[in-house]
């Protein structure tokens, strides 16, 4: 997932790395490097040019560290544009992406591509594909799609936004008995959907339960 390459040295080098790696409007970005110029605000160092594109939106906080210290990801999986890293596990790193055509923000977990080679390790990453895929409760993950780049095998899945409940835990110390006894109660409803469909999780664990800023667990 990771290009080794030399970090930009000017800003021209740096908008030339934006324009390789991302699917940008060319006009958009030239008419707003001109706009600086004519401004007298065009910084003179990558690295700050590198942050009014995140202050304005051209790159997120993810892809601006990546191309300014050299290490340039894959940003465009199929259809999907990477804006972050959000977790890992065993079967491979989850990354925070946009569809290109519908602006839609999803999951997608990456099968790392030492595994991509390795037959039983591409078997189990396509049935876990299809099993969560086949899950259908408002206390579940949901799974969308399973496709292939190249060598690049990736899961699609919704994307939560909000917060692990160990991070929560984390942050914010021990939570009250009730709230803690409702969040049970959400995530022990989309474990049971997936007992009745025949499907044990194996990983349950704070970090593997998602709470929306809505308040809804998910698993």
């Amino acid at each position: 997932m990771v290009d080794a390459m030399a970090a930009p040295s000017s800003v021209a080098d740096l908008l030339n790395l934006v324009r390789q790696s991302l699917p940008l409007d060319p006009s958009r970005l030239d008419t707003y490097v001109a706009e600086l110029r004519r401004s007298a605000v065009l910084p003179g160092k990558p690295e700050d040019l590198a942050g009014l594109l995140v202050r304005d939106g051209f790159l997120t906080a993810f892809q601006a560290d990546h191309l300014m210290r050299g290490r340039r990801p894959k940003f465009l999986i199929g259809k999907y544009v990477i804006l972050d890293r959000i977790g890992a596990g065993g079967m491979g790193a989850v990354y925070l992406c946009e569809h290109l055509q519908l602006e839609r923000q999803v999951a997608l977990k990456v099968l790392p591509a030492d595994q991509a080679d390795d037959a039983g390790a591409l078997a189990r990453f396509i049935r876990e594909a299809q099993a969560v895929a086949a899950l259908n409760h408002p206390h579940i993950v949901r799974a969308y799609d399973v496709d292939v780049e190249g060598k690049t095998y990736f899961l699609v899945m919704e994307y939560v936004d909000g917060v692990n409940l160990q991070d929560l835990v984390t942050r914010h110390g021990r939570l009250d008995p009730t709230r803690a006894a409702h969040y049970i109660s959400q995530s022990a409803a989309g474990l049971q959907h997936a007992h009745q469909a025949g499907l044990v999780h194996r990983d349950i664990k704070p970090a593997n339960l998602l709470l929306s800023r809505t308040g809804v667990v998910k698993v």
